[in-house]
């Protein structure tokens, strides 16, 4: 059986450099800890899309982990 874990992923959003952003909180429910971040996020931005909402933009997702590209910062860390 896989666990699953709940998440809140809290983004700062703004559409362009001169645009006023804001804090989306966005919940994620029954998130498999068998994913890797980018697959999580894959997840959350299915539900996204599905609600009408802008997904999460993502540069890089070849999934390689040969360059970092796709690496994030999560926690500070």
């Amino acid at each position: 059986m896989t666990k699953t874990i709940n998440l809140t992923l809290k983004m700062w959003r703004q559409s362009g450099p001169d645009s006023k952003g804001r804090l989306d909180i966005n919940p994620a429910t029954d998130i498999s800890t068998d994913m890797s971040f980018l697959e999580k996020l894959d997840v959350i931005n299915e539900k996204l899309t599905l609600e009408g909402k802008d997904p999460i933009a993502i540069e890089q997702d070849c999934r390689e982990g040969i360059c970092g590209s796709c690496g994030a910062e999560v926690n500070g860390r």
